[in-house]
């Protein structure tokens, strides 16, 4: 675990944890795995998305965020494991402070102890933003029972065999004592139960924070990758759909006609992940159907960006039939006519990016 950035500016900002494992030492695969008796997490193996994930959510977080003006970012604390710990081509160059040993463990210490510096960061300032990132393995008991996202060391012990994972509602309500105004959590993590003992009544895993039994009443938005007792799904060796939902969501504002510009609010953020989930410019038709879910406590439509000037935003045009695509030369205007975008017949279909909000699309075919 490390801290990749840290700003020595004062004030608001937004302080991020990003977590993504995909080293589990005593999973299928893993260098301490044993097979025991019983049914506790058997199926379970090595995973390559999630450090592929967590380690965009870090490069893009910092490219973009750094010099946002209102509240930029405070700081990014990260703690990612992976069968192969190889970093990303130029990721030294953004975070030069990274050590040899980053990306090989992700372990409850290593957690608890990245947890420990961000929520000091978060609770420094009443204006903060928390963003609380987890890419990985999970569990739930049931519909409402206990969720646990699961580390490189979770079932180390035979019986307490989901101690070293994190409880997620634990954790969650021990942010409520956090002086962070805006908290969110993205769970990118299956929900489902099929690989536990169905005798098992709680996981006890570890809540992380402080039970400080007190409460400053903060905004708390969970999105969860998935439904309950559904699983996630990701690609090898590449960012999980729900990772480039998220990341595209956070730069993804609406339109205030209040005057108060561009904003990404504790009651967008949500929608926008699902909605761009199910994008056919993001989601492989390959890949299995995947709907995210969100829960709330106190959500008022807290503003975690906010930008002056219109944001560029991804769209996607296709044609029915789709080999039209083979004719048809598209231009994008907007509505005071000035053209932002075009592109000549091509076989694939038209994705690219312009500015936010309402244009006019227009497209001709060669043969009418």
């Amino acid at each position: 675990m490390t801290t990749l950035w840290h700003s020595q500016e004062a004030g608001p900002a937004i302080h991020v944890l990003v977590i993504g494992v995909g080293r589990y030492d005593y999973f299928n695969g893993g260098s301490k795995h044993q097979v025991r008796p019983g049914t506790l997490a058997k199926g379970l193996g090595q995973l390559t998305a999630p450090p592929a994930s967590a380690y965009e959510v870090c490069v893009t977080l910092l490219k973009e965020l750094r010099d946002v003006p209102d509240r930029a970012l405070g700081s990014i604390e990260a703690v990612i494991s992976s069968v192969d710990p190889q970093l990303p081509a130029g990721f030294a160059d953004l975070f030069p402070d990274v050590g040899d040993e980053f990306g090989r463990t992700a372990e409850l210490e290593d957690v608890k102890e990245a947890f420990e510096r961000w929520y000091e960061r978060c609770d420094s300032d009443r204006g903060n933003v928390a963003l609380f990132y987890f890419c990985g393995h999970g569990l739930q008991l049931g519909a409402y029972g206990d969720h646990s996202l699961l580390l490189q060391n979770t079932r180390a012990s035979r019986f307490a065999a989901f101690e070293n994972s994190i409880d997620v509602r634990g954790t969650v309500q021990n942010m409520q004592g956090n002086r962070a105004a805006i908290q969110c959590f993205f769970l990118d993590a299956c929900r489902s139960s099929q690989d536990v003992d169905v005798t098992l009544r709680s996981l006890k895993s570890t809540a992380l924070g402080p039970e400080l039994h007190i409460s400053h009443d903060p905004e708390q938005l969970v999105v969860y990758s998935t439904g309950s007792g559904a699983p996630a799904h990701g690609r090898t060796g590449e960012s999980t759909l729900f990772t480039q939902s998220f990341l595209k969501a956070l730069f993804s504002p609406e339109h205030r006609r209040d005057g108060q510009g561009w904003q990404v609010t504790t009651t967008s953020i949500g929608t926008a992940i699902d909605q761009l989930m199910q994008w056919p410019g993001l989601r492989n038709p390959s890949m299995p159907e995947q709907q995210c879910v969100t829960s709330s406590t106190n959500v008022r439509g807290g503003v975690l960006l906010r930008f002056k000037n219109r944001p560029q935003v991804s769209f996607h045009f296709d044609t029915a039939p789709n080999h039209a695509l083979a004719t048809a030369t598209w231009s994008l205007a907007d509505l005071r006519g000035n053209q932002v975008a075009s592109r000549m017949p091509g076989p694939e279909p038209w994705i690219d990016s312009g500015p936010a909000g309402e244009g006019d699309l227009h497209v001709a075919f060669t043969d009418g």
